[in-house]
């Protein structure tokens, strides 16, 4: 699930070193699959107190992508993000319209163990520092690059146990946007021995958030998502 990470505003440079610049913000992009318009996807970050965040991504496919019940799905992660980095919290999934959670996770970072189900399989497995979910994980790229301190690598949690992610800056770009001509900063992950790395276009000028995101299968694109419109608190 790791994609897994909007009215145009003029740019603005990062705000409040506390947090890394994170500011609230919507935003929507279109979404395509092998080249064909597979529908659209819209994330969320609202912050709710001084600490705590919540993210939202909710994806509406279209046409013959609407059959696929993982193309319609809501994801939310509530966490906690100050200068030590972003923890996640609690992260739920819904698929299509169910109104069951195909999966609820809980974070308890005091006892380094999370617990809930995921597909129906239950989950209590060990924590350790750094880990994110599919959502939470997206923040903490944005969150680091606005403390300027790149990120090497992230875990990310996965039913069968964590997965180790490495980030590596791989050049910049600058794209033709609904916001203008925007200059970006490139980054790909990938897993070590997956066949499958993606590779994200971030704006500084626009907290970092991705303008556009690319996933890769053997050297062939699979999907990307194009940002429509971007609002920011």
């Amino acid at each position: 699930m790791l994609i897994a990470g909007l009215l145009p505003t003029a740019a603005s440079p990062a705000e409040g070193a506390g947090n890394g610049g994170l500011r609230a913000y919507e935003a929507h992009y279109s979404f395509s699959w092998h080249g064909l318009n597979a529908g659209s996807a819209r994330f969320t970050l609202q912050r709710l107190t001084a600490q705590e965040w919540t993210y939202t991504s909710r994806t509406e496919p279209r046409g013959l992508f609407r059959l696929v019940a993982a193309a319609d799905a809501l994801l939310e992660s509530r966490m906690s993000v100050d200068t030590q980095g972003v923890r996640p919290l609690h992260f739920t999934a819904h698929q299509g319209h169910e109104a069951a959670a195909s999966a609820e996770l809980s974070f308890d970072w005091a006892l380094l163990r999370v617990t809930g189900h995921v597909d129906g399989q239950s989950v209590d497995m060990g924590l350790r520092t750094g880990v994110q979910d599919d959502l939470s994980v997206q923040i903490a790229l944005i969150h680091a690059l606005g403390l300027g301190t790149a990120p090497t690598g992230i875990a990310l949690f996965d039913k069968s146990g964590v997965r180790d992610y490495a980030y590596i800056r791989v050049g910049e770009a600058t794209l033709s946007t609904p916001l203008g001509e925007v200059a970006t900063v490139i980054y790909r992950t990938q897993r070590a021995g997956s066949p499958r790395s993606t590779h994200f276009w971030c704006a500084p000028a626009y907290g970092y958030i991705p303008l556009r995101a690319e996933q890769w299968r053997n050297g062939e694109p699979e999907w990307r998502m194009e940002l429509r419109s971007l609002r920011r608190d």
